[in-house]
């Protein structure tokens, strides 16, 4: 797709809602509904299903993109419930939630499907009486938006060999891996993670945007263009305390588009268990290789292991978007370090995609700091590098606004000034 001036200028004044007056804080009523994209804005939708992680991105040529489509199935009290309804399981919702969206472009499918890591919330989860493929695997999650949205190339963690953390021995597990198995013996692409790499995902129109890993499966950018390094110790030094878990394995990238600079990391913690074993951690060395950015989805939904210190002090986010299903989502820690809500500072926009009943009322102290706590959180980007934040309705599919945020600039705007990464 063609990007000419006069369609980057329209875009800009249609998609950041420059074109008409609208409030700043919408009811769930109002006839008011998000401004469909337009070529130039780069959309990023966090997608509020109440069952686990799924953003889809819409580049500024039309590139496609989603990461994670989670599907848990315990319902309340293990998840909130599932958005709009029960009527159709989180990978039918999610699909038909991006095809309605990039139908702007004239899409139907997908270019990029990211599997950040393997878990239920974030990959799927198989139930009795769900469909299957012809092929034997059960359409859940991230391989039933594949067959209604199919994606070019599925970028996984670790596939085929999990190398060197094995995947769990579970029926989540299995099938992602059988669905992944099916697509090469179909011919279709599967790449693990090349972590330190841009040209693994590349946009439609050359430069267009970028996307940088700087984390995944183990592995951190060390700097210059595909270089990695372990930021684990050696399989045969590891005891039954000090063992990474899967969410340590989550890939994390950072998505840059003119100045403006967004970071997602799936399920990365920071937990040292209280410094014992401090390369646990992987949080913050890949926050650190990351750098500054104006946007950042919150690490394992913001929970006590993730979200530390050092994240949001590196990171730096104007902005924070927390991907909530459960009661413990987010703690409270950890919301406090995001918003920055501490006595006599100025407090960041923290949006979070659900936030459960019991974790209100935890967080009642901060709560009133966030600017939403239900909804599908989108960031609309322009090509100069201002920002808008839209919250629509995830009760139904007619995207009504309940909130509009104000148009920022991206921090490069602010300060004329390279973003620190690598080595900070």
């Amino acid at each position: 797709m063609e990007l000419n001036r006069r369609e980057l200028m329209l875009g800009s004044l249609v998609g950041l809602g420059l074109q008409t007056v609208k409030p700043d804080r919408a009811s769930a009523t109002t006839a008011y509904t998000l401004p469909a994209w337009t070529p130039g804005m780069l959309d990023i939708h966090h997608i509020d299903t109440g069952v686990g992680n799924a953003t889809f991105i819409m580049g500024p040529d039309g590139t496609t993109i989603l990461i994670d489509c989670g599907a848990t199935r315990g319902g309340p009290p293990a998840s909130t419930p599932l958005r709009p309804n029960d009527t159709r399981r989180a990978g039918e919702w999610v699909a038909r939630y991006a095809l309605r969206h990039a139908r702007a472009a004239k899409r139907t499918t997908l270019d990029y499907m990211i599997a950040t890591h393997v878990h239920p919330d974030h990959v799927g989860s198989p139930k009795d009486g769900d469909p299957k493929a012809p092929e034997g695997y059960v359409l859940s999650g991230l391989s039933e938006v594949d067959a209604l949205m199919p994606a070019d190339l599925v970028i996984d963690r670790g596939f085929p060999d999990y190398d060197p953390l094995p995947l769990i021995d579970a029926p989540f597990a299995a099938n992602h891996f059988a669905w992944l198995t099916a697509r090469l013996q179909n011919g279709r692409k599967v790449q693990h993670v090349a972590v330190g790499s841009k040209e693994q995902l590349v946009s439609r129109t050359p430069g267009a945007f970028t996307v940088r890993f700087t984390g995944g499966n183990g592995r951190v950018w060390s700097g210059g263009n595909g270089q990695s390094r372990d930021l684990l110790p050696p399989r045969q030094s590891w005891t039954p305390e000090g063992t990474p878990e899967e969410n340590h394995m989550s890939i994390a990238l950072v998505l840059e588009y003119g100045p403006f600079r967004y970071f997602t990391g799936g399920d990365l913690v920071a937990d040292t268990h209280d410094g014992a074993i401090p390369w646990l951690d992987v949080e913050t060395p890949i926050a650190r290789a990351t750098g500054q950015v104006d946007v950042a989805a919150a690490n394992h939904h913001g929970y006590f292991d993730a979200c530390w210190p050092e994240f949001a002090r590196t990171l730096a986010a104007d902005t924070y978007v927390i991907q909530a299903w459960h009661a413990t989502h987010p703690a409270m820690a950890s919301l406090q370090r995001m918003a920055d809500a501490w006595r006599g500072r100025p407090t960041k926009d923290v949006f979070i995609t659900r936030l459960d009943p019991a974790s209100r009322a935890v967080n009642e102290r901060f709560v009133p700091k966030v600017k939403s706590t239900e909804g599908h959180v989108v960031v609309r980007v322009s090509p100069d590098g201002h920002y808008r934040t839209f919250v629509t309705d995830s009760r139904d599919e007619t995207d009504q606004l309940r909130f509009t945020g104000d148009i920022k600039a991206s921090k490069r705007l602010q300060t004329h000034a390279p973003f620190p990464s690598i080595g900070r």
